[in-house]
């Protein structure tokens, strides 16, 4: 955890306007909608008179993770999803925290990625780590794989001091990333991003860019695996148990089919849940086109001619149409 006292959020606000003004946050219009707050955590739509932020990260990657399911086969999922739904458990621990603040006195907010708080900013702040050039906040010695938490606050907290960023020289994650979605260091456009592209994009997904998904059904590490910073992270056990790789018992080609209530239960207590049943069904129909699974092509023709929604009928025939052409 780190503090940082609430003043002017510069430069990293005008940061967030040319990104919002360049249109990089695609979909997420809430980003927009949000910007004044974002930028000051005392604006009335957070906590007038906000003195203090205190961040808190947890982390999420378990060195057992290699071995470990990864998504509904031959799909794969991001690290962060495989587990619990992180907003549950953090939001747990931050209610206590902030009912002990309360208690002595000052007003206080809890976020957990559900309130428009620029946590990655107050993070760098705070001396909880620095942010990387793949926009990742980045802890040496623990890596990026980490869930933040925030408390906006009324009291007056004794600020700690940021760390110097050290992505020095590196550019892997820049480099990396299949869809090139990064327009230079810190910069990343979402609307090409495979975790934006697979959870927040609703509608079709551009032809161009569907190939580039592999087998990638919800998010994506390929930014942050490549980081030297992950590859040193030593996380103790303890802390990582709440969020254990779930069993997913059905092959990907099932999510095509999985009805309201299926898909309610499949998505009880997981992030997946975010996409919804038409994200999660394109994006299957997409992974199974580019991973060559043609045991899939019953379903997916099925889908293509039945499934009640638009979206999944058009990449479920786009998937066809890839497979045939591989035969």
């Amino acid at each position: 955890m780190g503090v940082a006292r609430v003043e002017p959020l510069e430069p990293e606000a005008e940061q967030l306007r040319r990104w919002l003004d360049a249109g990089m946050h695609g979909q997420m219009d809430y980003m927009s909608r949000t910007y004044e707050v974002r930028a000051d955590p005392s604006h009335p739509g957070m906590l007038p008179g906000a003195r203090s932020v205190v961040v808190f990260v947890m982390p999420y990657a378990r060195a057992s993770d290699a071995e470990e399911p990864v998504g509904p086969e031959p799909g794969r999922i991001a690290r962060y999803a495989r587990g619990r739904d992180y907003h549950n458990v953090l939001h747990k621990r931050l209610r206590k925290l902030a009912g002990t603040v309360r208690a002595r006195g000052a007003r206080v907010r809890a976020a957990v990625d559900s309130m428009p708080v620029f946590e990655r900013a107050w993070a760098e702040r705070a001396g909880v780590g620095f942010v990387g050039k793949n926009c990742c906040l980045i802890i040496p010695g623990l890596g990026s794989h980490v869930f933040l938490g925030a408390l906006v606050t009324s009291a007056e907290l004794p600020p700690d001091p940021p760390q110097r960023r050290r992505c020095g020289d590196c550019t892997r994650c820049l480099d990396a990333c299949p869809t090139g979605a990064f327009r230079g260091p810190r910069r990343l456009d979402a609307r090409r991003c495979i975790s934006y592209l697979t959870i927040e994009h609703r509608g079709p997904i551009e032809e161009d860019l569907r190939s580039r998904l592999g087998d990638w059904l919800f998010g994506c590490d390929v930014c942050q695996d490549v980081c030297p910073f992950n590859a040193t992270g030593a996380v103790d056990p303890s802390l990582t148990e709440a969020f254990a790789s779930r069993r997913w018992d059905v092959p990907v080609e099932a999510l095509l089919r999985l009805d309201t209530d299926r898909f309610a239960a499949l998505a009880a207590g997981s992030p997946v849940k975010r996409s919804g049943r038409a994200g999660l069904a394109r994006n299957a129909a997409l992974v199974l086109a580019n991973t060559g699974a043609r045991r899939a092509l019953p379903v997916l023709r099925e889908a293509a001619k039945a499934h009640d929604s638009e979206d999944v009928r058009e990449a479920a025939g786009w998937a066809v149409r890839r497979l045939d052409e591989g035969r």
